[in-house]
């Protein structure tokens, strides 16, 4: 968002928590993390002494600053702009950390006088609208999580092969955070690992010992590390299809089509997306290419990889998930509530 905020000369100051060294001591952490979002607190409140015309915030873990200084100072001239990445249940937020569930109990009246409400996609909005009947549905708004249109500047033209030729080597990626317990990594490890008609790459900040050991134990597997996002792009040509692996084990996760998704496509890869996610379904491509298929990993051995990366008769279509579309009408609220 903010490359698009920067491109259409949006003056705005980003305020984020200074996320301090993690240790190996549990009660450390815990005290780090107050001070960490303490000082973002205080950081928060003295940039709206300055009453800014706009604020956006994202998620319930944000919002603290802003209810502390409506208390105190009121917040009459200042229009209030709210994006979720995720959704949790009331369930969920039980589980979430302190400054999350704080949020969210008094978050209620920063929302009754908000601008604008979104979140990634319509399912999870519907599932808000419903935890929130008292609020103005007509400040609801979806706004997915797609790569920017910039993606596209200075990649490779996309290189069709209609078949998969007997000896070429699928070339797998996957890029983000890695679990054993929420990602269907083993199956597609036993499966592709050690295949030869196989190569897999990961990208991940995972410092896990017993992760990383893991994907080193299989012969075709290559563990890359971390990969910044805004040197994504230059994956473009490098790999065949991108992997979606949730287990959907929480609403959150079920009720998502996560950006790798998008990124994938713009990357001109096909996508094998978890056949668990329920919004992701929204997404299938298989008219044209690059594909996005849905996947069961529990059932891999009766997978037919070969009609997943059958392309006969079908024509080439660049993806036409990115943000700048998206961002138009959220650039348009700015302006009008900024004129106002």
């Amino acid at each position: 968002m903010t490359s698009y905020l920067e491109a259409n000369s949006v003056d705005y100051k980003l305020l984020t928590r200074k996320e301090l060294r993690i240790t190996s001591s549990n009660i450390a952490n815990k005290l780090i993390s107050f001070l960490d979002y303490f000082i973002y607190t205080l950081k928060a409140l003295l940039y709206l002494m300055s009453h800014p015309k706009n604020v956006f915030y994202f998620e319930s873990i944000s919002v603290f600053p802003l209810l502390l200084f409506k208390k105190v100072f009121g917040l009459l001239n200042t229009n209030i702009f709210v994006h979720y990445h995720e959704y949790f249940s009331k369930e969920d937020y039980k589980k979430q950390s302190f400054f999350e569930r704080l949020g969210r109990k008094y978050e209620l009246p920063i929302l009754k006088n908000a601008k604008w409400i979104s979140h990634t996609n319509k399912n999870r909005l519907k599932f808000f609208e419903n935890d929130f009947p008292t609020l103005d549905a007509s400040k609801f708004n979806v706004m997915p999580n797609y790569p920017s249109k910039l993606w596209l500047i200075n990649t490779p033209k996309y290189n069709s092969k209609e078949t998969l030729k007997e000896a070429e080597v699928i070339r797998l990626l996957y890029i983000g955070s890695l679990s054993f317990e929420g990602l269907y990594l083993n199956e597609v490890l036993t499966q592709f690992g050690n295949n030869n008609k196989f190569e897999i790459t990961f990208y991940s900040h995972t410092s896990n010992k017993n992760i990383i050991d893991t994907l080193k134990s299989y012969q075709n597997v290559k563990f890359k590390g971390s990969i910044q996002y805004e040197n994504i792009p230059k994956l473009t040509g490098k790999y065949d299809v991108g992997l979606v692996l949730y287990k959907g084990n929480s609403i959150n996760v079920r009720y998502c089509a996560p950006n790798k998704i998008f990124e994938y496509l713009a990357l001109d890869l096909d996508v094998w997306c978890s056949d668990k996610l329920i919004t992701a379904k929204d997404y299938i491509i298989d008219k044209t290419f690059p594909k996005m298929i849905i996947v069961d990993y529990t059932n891999l051995e009766t997978f037919d990889f070969r009609e997943a990366m059958n392309k006969i008769g079908l024509n080439y279509k660049q993806s036409p998930y990115f943000c700048e579309e998206v961002y138009y009408n959220l650039l348009e609220k700015l302006d009008e509530s900024t004129n106002t």
